[in-house]
């Protein structure tokens, strides 16, 4: 549920920019959404297997929150990089 609200501000977040840079407001938003869960999707093939194997041995809270949660903030990060990266020529 996390993750489909992250999504959704990230698309929202993305069209509003969109009109600034000279980009359609629709494609923008959709490719907004698709580097998040790209990168959510990278997050959790690549490093959250390894945490989850830790966190099954030591019953950390920190490393549970990570297991359940850290991808949504990767996607989020992966997201506001790149729109700042693309924007940063056209302000």
């Amino acid at each position: 549920m996390l993750s489909v609200i992250a999504a959704a501000l990230v698309d929202v977040w993305f069209y509003g920019t969109a009109g600034r840079s000279g980009r359609p407001p629709v494609s923008w938003g959709v490719s907004g959404v698709v580097v998040y869960f790209l990168a959510a999707l990278l997050w959790s093939l690549t490093v959250t297997p390894s945490v989850k194997d830790a966190a099954t041995h030591n019953q950390n809270g920190a490393l549970i929150f990570i297991v359940r949660y850290a991808y949504v903030g990767v996607g989020l990060a992966a997201a506001a990089a790149l729109n700042f990266w693309l924007n940063k020529g056209s302000n």
